[in-house]
């Protein structure tokens, strides 16, 4: 078994070694001539089974001595195997080592010289060691003295430091003393305190106070242990507190007097202390604790009381005291004040809130008095301007403050803006506080709530008329930030007063559309009248104004909205057969038209009210006027669509039926449509216009008689809104504009149609200009309710137009654009480049209509349908370019045409 694993392991070795054999390079020598028997020796190993498993990457001797005792051939045949294997493996590696044996001899050659390179890099390393151990000897003993002497040089550099500013602390304590002891002995001795504080330089004081706290500080070690130090250093701390104390009270002595020297000076002391800043700050804390102690004291229920008992006692002294405690006990309201003292009380309030804002604009004029000695006042040896000083710790930006780049920055840390700040800050937490107690405090807050802003506005205005002064920061600044602060103060009350108003303004609206019914010309007034009352309340306070303006632009929102709700339940369908019929409307039609007439009605009296506010305000009521023409129009389009419908298909249309070539001489009232569309438009402005324009279906509905809402209108017009006076109903509302829409687009229709007459005869065309004649004169009689118009107007432009065209050869066609007023050329071109086909010959040109297989009252619907003129054009254009006719007239459309598209091109 050990022989069998031995022989094992040593072929495995020899057939790996073999296996491995470098392979021949290009410059080695040819192979011997046995190198094929070589070869063929390792390919026989390979492809003999026997050998198979010494190939394996995981060959284990052990496992195949195992395998060999195991099998039935016995160890000796194995054994005997494995010997041949090795000596044929040891054959094979002889040749090859004989083969190779030049390549074996370069590569020993090589690792020889590795030696010998080997051998003389260590004698250089031992070289180098032996070099630093010697440099190592040598500069060990130098580099302990140099380490010894840098220390000694540092203890002496470092004493002598602290000697120098304990010698400068001495003379600086000295001079000081010499400072506050000559005050002392001019003085008459310690005794006489006052004047010896009197009379010391408290700025020079100050200023060899600071050098020796900064000779404290400019080093890491401390001068706390040197005794000639130590011994003043209590006497120095009570001199510091003794110049401090006199600076605050200089201070507070010259903002009293208002005195810009003393201010000056004081504040000179404290930039000499390096507490220039914090002495600002305490000054501005100081004033905005008194302004706001103010104002709570103004709102104090108690004092209040106090104050109205005192002033009730005095205007009552004359009368019987029984009836007075009968009278206060009989009537109190939830707050305590008698009935009959409400006046009283709100009185004293509004007096105690003048007052306080008195001191409040006294506080800010402080203020400001101490910003602008900070913007004058430099210091003498540096020059630095005090007011750069302070805010030098709250700007990162240098340089003077006159001359920052970002002054909206430096603006916000000015004195003055911290003042407003903090000053807003309390007022809004007191201000949240007395809204949040429901009490007298705040009913008359909140009835009264324009007044309180009126008197905060006149504050702020005086405070910005008395704090201006030329080349230093005002008292407030000019953008309004200050007041936008003190107006924010109040946004709990402001929110509630609006709350209120709103509540005021929609209780019209919301009584009016109670129990099923609409709203009635009173309902409308009433609604007017509190809308003028609002705005009245707030006139002369552009927020207040414009917050109002929201609310009442809510309010106009909330009538369209219940107004919508109430047209939305007409069946329209079933009332359009009414109109067709020429029939008056029924009772649930004139409902609708009744509020409709309502909506126009306050439309009308405010439009003219809104453009004479400012933008804000303005847009806002704007807005909610547009809702309110919105829902008008959603009550009066369908009784002006079904009459357009009617006048369309059932009138105009007719155009087509009538013989325009034989017998076409004009009639005295125009031709059959016509008298048709007058009797309509007649009947329509009898069962629906003269009722929305008079109010009458208003009234049927209201409770109310013509006359007393026509006089209703003219009070209210009388009044106006706002305040204004002068202002009445005029025709600009809703039904006027509807009107005018209807007046264009019947007049739009009968041109179209007309444009589409064929096989028209020179009486035709007469009796087609009487036509446009009568068609213009009955829509003037019957619908025109929007003002005048003259000859040249754009509404009937396109009319007038056309009907010079019947009078106009084919050289004058071109110039009837020319002379046109409408706004929308191509649409006169169309109606032109039309009308001329009825003077073409139709066997040489086919009409767009003729070619797409369509009569002219399809081919008008199709026209009318169409919003691109593009296309109307390209069917035109396809008609004349598949026509061989090549007359004036022709040419002349082809002009039309040419120019017609420029046109649109333009647009």
């Amino acid at each position: 078994h050990t022989s069998c694993w031995t022989s094992a392991d040593r072929l495995y070795t020899t057939n790996a070694i073999v296996m491995n054999a470098p392979e021949q390079t290009p410059t080695s020598p040819p192979p011997p001539p046995n190198s094929g028997s070589t070869d063929s020796i390792v390919l026989a190993l390979k492809t003999d089974e026997r050998f198979q498993p010494f190939l394996k990457e995981d060959f284990s001797p052990a496992q195949y001595a195992s395998e060999v005792l195991a099998s039935s051939n016995g160890v000796q045949t194995a054994s005997n195997q494995l010997t041949e294997g090795i000596n044929i493996l040891e054959k094979a590696v002889r040749d090859e080592v004989t083969r190779s044996y030049d390549v074996l001899m370069n590569q020993l050659t090589g690792i020889e010289d590795a030696e010998k390179i080997l051998h003389t890099l260590r004698n250089g390393v031992n070289s180098l060691h032996q070099t630093t151990a010697k440099v190592r000897t040598e500069i060990a003993e130098p580099h302990k003295i140099v380490s010894a002497k840098t220390k000694q040089l540092e203890r002496l550099t470092t004493t002598t430091d602290v000697l120098h500013r304990v010698v400068r602390a001495v003379k600086l304590t000295q001079r000081l003393r010499a400072c506050v002891e000559s005050s002392d002995s001019s003085g008459g001795g310690r005794n006489n305190s006052n004047s010896s504080s009197s009379s010391i330089d408290f700025a020079k004081a100050a200023k060899l106070i600071h050098k020796l706290r900064e000779l404290e500080i400019e080093a890491s070690d401390s001068l706390v242990g040197v005794e000639c130090v130590d011994a003043q250093r209590e006497w120095v701390v009570q001199v510091t507190k003794l110049v401090r104390r006199e600076a605050n009270e200089a201070l507070k002595k010259g903002m009293e007097v208002q005195s810009q020297a003393d201010v000056g000076n004081a504040l000179q002391v404290h930039y000499n202390l390096d507490e220039l800043s914090i002495a600002v700050d305490v000054q501005v804390n100081q004033y905005a604790s008194i302004a706001i102690e103010s104002v709570k004291e103004a709102t104090d229920w108690q004092k209040i009381q106090s104050a109205a008992s005192s002033m009730a006692s005095k205007s009552s002294s004359g009368l019987n005291s029984n009836n007075n405690n009968s009278t206060h006990s009989a009537y109190t309201n939830r707050s305590g004040v008698s009935g009959g003292q409400e006046e009283i009380y709100q009185n004293v309030l509004w007096e105690r809130l003048e007052s306080c804002f008195e001191v409040v604009h006294e506080s800010a004029m402080s203020v400001w008095h101490l910003q602008r000695v900070l913007a004058k006042k430099r210091d003498p040896l540096s020059h630095a301007l005090f007011l750069d000083e302070v805010l030098k710790r709250e700007s990162s930006n240098g340089g003077s403050f006159m001359h920052q780049n970002n002054a909206s920055s430096a603006m916000d840390n000015l004195p003055c803006a911290k003042f407003w700040v903090m000053l807003g800050k309390g007022m809004t937490d007191h201000m949240s506080k007395t809204h949040a107690s429901a009490g007298f405090v705040r009913d008359v807050l909140l009835q009264g709530f324009p007044h309180l802003m009126n008197i905060i506005e006149s504050m702020h205005d005086r405070c910005s008329k008395d704090g201006d002064a030329k080349g230093v920061p005002g008292c407030v600044r000019k953008d309004g930030a200050d007041l936008s602060i003190l107006r924010r103060s109040t946004d709990a009350i402001s929110h509630t007063f609006f709350s209120r108003s709103y509540n005021r303004l929609s209780e019209p609206i919301n009584s009016g559309f109670s129990s099923g019914r609409n709203m009635s010309r009173g309902d409308s007034d009433k609604f007017l009248a509190r809308i003028r009352e609002e705005m009245i309340s707030v006139e002369g306070h552009a927020s207040l104004v414009n917050s109002c303006a929201g609310g009442v632009s809510k309010a106009l929102k909330l009538l369209a909205q219940k107004a919508e709700y109430s047209i939305s339940s007409t069946d329209w369908t079933a009332e359009k057969q009414r109109i067709y019929a020429g029939e008056p409307p029924s009772s649930l039609q004139r409902m609708s038209l009744a509020l409709a007439t309502e909506l126009n009605y306050i439309v009308d009296l405010l439009q003219p009210v809104v453009n004479q506010y400012s933008t804000v305000p303005k847009t806002s009521l704007q807005a909610g006027i547009d809702r309110m023409k919105e829902a008008c129009f959603g009550a009066l389009s369908p009784i002006f669509e079904a009459l357009e419908e009617k006048v369309e298909k059932f009138i105009l249309m007719r155009v087509h039926d009538e013989d325009w070539e034989n017998n076409s001489n004009p009639l005295p009232g125009g031709s059959s449509y016509v008298s048709s569309l007058t009797t309509t438009l007649k009947l329509f402005q009898e069962n629906y216009l003269n009722g929305l324009i008079s109010g009458h279906f208003s009234s049927s509905f209201g409770g109310e008689t013509s006359s007393s809402s026509h006089h209703a209108s003219s009070s209210s017009g009388r009044s106006g809104i706002g305040g204004l006076q002068g202002i009445s109903s005029t025709s600009t509302g809703p039904i006027f504009e509807k009107c005018g829409e209807t007046f264009e687009n019947v007049i739009d229709s009968f041109v179209r149609n007309a444009s589409l007459i064929q096989k028209l005869s020179i009486s035709g065309s007469n009796r087609l200009a009487k036509d446009c004649v009568e068609v213009e004169a009955a829509l003037r009689s019957h619908l025109l309710f929007f003002g005048p118009l003259t000859s040249d107007d754009a509404k009937i432009a396109n009319l007038h137009a056309f009907k010079r065209l019947m009078f106009c050869d084919n050289r004058q066609i071109l110039s009837v654009v020319g002379k046109s007023n409408s706004p929308d050329a191509s649409k006169m071109l169309l109606l032109e480049i039309h009308h001329l086909y009825s003077q073409c010959d139709s066997t040489k040109i086919t009409t767009p209509w003729a070619r797409a297989g369509m009569n002219p009252k399809q081919y008008y619907t199709w026209w009318k349908a169409q919003k691109d003129v593009k296309e109307v054009l390209r069917g035109v254009q396809g008609s004349l370019d598949a026509s061989k006719a090549e007359d004036d007239v022709t040419r002349t459309m082809r002009e039309l045409c040419k120019l017609l598209d420029d046109t649109v091109a333009i647009r």
